[in-house]
Parts: structure tokens; sequence; C-alpha cells
């Protein structure tokens, strides 16, 4: 009962935040010369992409580690007068919002393809290693992730940017993989592609003993502990409500991009070596725990009769590298389910 009501209240909040906001700012991107709406001060390339970083306003009652939000904004923004499709990026348990851009190629990449990826893309802060939120409302009250991301973020970006309020997607990396299609599945339609990259997508995976080990490993790695959505045995209800594994059927309609390795040594990448030069196994073996949760999720997807795109490759260590390439991999499907920008 306790999650029906959280998730209501959260579909309400975003509906009374999003009202009326659906033709995005106040007006179109260059529309009579002006510069679109959030476009960066001074001169701007119309062959580039621009980057920004926004601090969005908390209404009473929300809380989050960081309301900085980083925002990448298309080639030919500034002065193309259309609305854009927005892909929300989302990082893992021990990273921020600067994660991306500090540990991938993403600005180099759309810069040399300016045209290619005409769609927004932005960067929220959703905790980090004790406070790692998993893009939830927590159960012990302390964080509001869901409300955050779902109703306020996205309410602030459709009114800041020139937006396609319904063409967005979203996307992300381990923590944030499982955000993305826990985000889809218990937001039905909200979002046209939902991608992850070794997302923990089965949080209930060796359940009951998987709550053990979560809870004894939330100070050194941000998995989630009892205060995230109560005990994995007596609250499993919850865990269920926010499992995308158990919410399968409800990801029906959504384009489903799933990308893991299989954690074994090797990979195209290369391995995973420390300093020293020494193999650090560590990598690889939470790598192929994660791969064991993606096959539980396409069980459950194929039951379901839910179609997914996959990209499952030999080898590979839970890393950067191996997210990059993820992320490259997935863009042109991402672009596919969002479509183009228009006025």
């Amino acid at each position: 009962m306790r999650t029906l009501i959280g998730r209501v209240v959260v579909v309400a909040l975003g509906t009374a935040l999003l009202s009326g906001v659906a033709p995005g700012a106040a007006q179109l991107a260059g529309g009579n010369g002006a510069p679109a709406p959030g476009c960066p001060v001074g001169p701007q390339s119309s062959m580039a992409p621009s980057f920004v970083t926004d601090v969005v306003p908390l209404p009473t009652g929300v809380h989050v580690v960081s309301n900085k939000v980083n925002v990448i904004l298309p080639a030919g923004y500034c002065t193309s007068g259309q609305r854009y499709p927005v892909l929300y990026l989302l990082h893992g348990a021990g990273d921020t919002y600067g994660a991306w851009e500090s540990n991938t190629d993403i600005k180099q990449y759309l810069t040399s393809n300016p045209s290619a990826y005409p769609f927004i893309v932005v960067m929220p802060d959703d905790g980090a290693n004790a406070e790692a939120g998993w893009y939830t409302n927590w159960y012990d009250g302390e964080w509001q992730y869901e409300t955050y991301d779902i109703a306020v973020l996205q309410s602030f970006v459709n009114t800041t940017y020139a937006t396609l309020p319904d063409h967005i997607g979203v996307a992300g990396l381990s923590m944030g993989g499982f955000g993305a299609l826990s985000y889809a599945a218990r937001h039905p339609h909200m979002f046209k592609v939902a991608a992850s990259f070794s997302g923990a997508v089965d949080t209930l995976y060796g359940a009951p003993v998987s709550g053990v080990a979560f809870t004894e490993l939330h100070s050194m790695y941000g998995t989630p502990d009892d205060a995230v959505w109560g005990n994995q045995v007596t609250n499993r209800a919850n865990w269920a409500a926010h499992d995308p594994a158990t919410l399968a059927p409800d990801l029906a309609g959504t384009t489903i991009l799933l990308a893991s390795g299989t954690g074994t040594p090797g990979g195209a990448q290369g391995d995973a070596l420390d300093p020293t030069g020494d193999f650090n196994p560590g990598g690889y073996f939470l790598e192929n725990a994660i791969f064991q949760m993606n096959l539980s999720l396409v069980r459950s997807l194929t039951l379901a009769h839910v179609p997914y795109i996959s990209n499952f490759y030999p080898g590979g260590y839970h890393g950067w590298p191996y997210w990059q390439a993820d992320l490259h991999w997935a863009l042109p499907y991402i672009k596919a389910a969002l479509g183009s920008p228009h006025s």
C-alpha cells in the first residue's frame, strides 16, 4: 500500500508540475531571431553542441544530494527554431552528474557527429556511494529521487529548453541501467526508449541472500540497503514494485536496449588492470553477476512477449571503457526511437 501511495503521489506531482508546459519554453528556439530558450550566453557555433550546467530548483519536501545537472544541447539548437527530443542519461552508484562527461568521450563523440544525434542530453545527479539514490523515493523517507527525476527535473527541462516533452528516452549504466528500466516500467509510455548498460536489472536475483549482501556492501559500494526499499524479505513487495525483471510486462511499448559483458576475462575493450599491471578480478566478478541479472530480465521479457534489442558480448568487466562502447552502440537506436526535432 505504501508503494502504491508513493507512486500515485509521484504521478500526481508530475502531472501538476508538467501541466501547461507542453509547448516548452516561452518561444521556439531562434524564433523571431531570438536565441533559443536555455541557449548559453555568448557566441555559439551552430555547427557544434553546447554544454551547460544548471541548478534545478527544489520544491519543499523533495530532497536529493545534489540538484546540479549537466545538459548537452545539440548542434543547431540555438538557431534552428525547433524543439528537440530529450535523453536522460543516468550514472552509477559511485558517480555523480558529471561522470559521463568525465569518463567517456561523449562530448567529443557528439561534437564529431554534430548532426547525427539531434536531441538534448540531460545528466542528473542521483547520489553516490552510501547516498546512492537508486532512482527511487526511499522507504525511510530520506531521499525523493523518483519524484525529482520524473516530476521536478522534467518540468525544469521542459520549461527551460525547447523540448518535445512527449519524445523522451532514458539510459544509464549499472545503477543507472536499473533506473532507466525501473522508470520506464513504473511510468508506462512516458519513455520511448530505455537503455541499460551493465544494469542491475533484477534486484531480487538471489534473494534473500542478495539482500544481506547488499546491506553488507552498502557503505562501500552504494548497494541498496533497508533504507531504500525496506528489508528485502519483509518488504519484498516494495522491492518487486521497483524491480525491472518483475515489472517486465510494463515495459511493453518501449524500445528496450540491453548491453552487458559476460564478466569473463578478456573482451573488446581490454583487461581490467590496476596501476601496477596486476590482474584485478573484481570488475569481472561484478560484471558476471550483472550478466546473470540481465539473463533473468531477458527470461521475464520473453515470457511477457516484450521485444528487446541486446548487445551481450563475451568477456568484459564492469568499467567505463565498456559503457562508452555501449553508449556508442545504443545511440543510433535511441535516435530512431526519439524521432527528429520539429517546430
